[in-house]
């Protein structure tokens, strides 16, 4: 997709422009909680955390995309266990909190089971 593109390209406001009018077009023809608009939020926020290093709008991001797979795909689906870890890791390394961390795998367990980042999480908040 043509924000990704843009995004490797480094072009990150150009991304982000590009993500938003594909989140405003998701919105209106599939719904705030398809799985495809909340990709896209998922990227805006990859976007702001790891090109504009803007901590503050990628938890935002990551936040409301996950919520919104919550709600239409629940706490046990593929995706969602996806999404809380990359906010698990914004937690970790963009903007690190301990207490953040901690709430967020009160919410989701299985963040300490991850083969990728159990140990590390586990070991940040102990």
């Amino acid at each position: 997709n043509m924000g990704v593109l843009l995004d490797n390209m480094k072009d990150y406001e150009g991304a982000l422009d590009y993500y938003q009018q594909a989140q405003s077009v998701g919105e209106k023809v599939l719904g705030k909680t398809h799985p495809d608009t909340l990709s896209t939020i998922m990227n805006m926020a990859s976007t702001y955390a790891g090109g504009l290093k803007d901590s503050m709008k990628a938890e935002e991001m990551f936040r409301l995309a996950l919520d919104g797979f919550e709600k239409s795909l629940e706490k046990d689906h593929k995706n969602t266990k996806y999404f809380s870890f990359n906010l698990a890791i914004l937690y970790f390394q963009g903007a690190p909190s301990k207490e953040k961390l901690r709430e967020l795998i009160k919410e989701h367990p299985h963040l300490l089971r991850d083969p990728q980042g159990g140990e590390l999480f586990r070991s940040f908040i102990s």
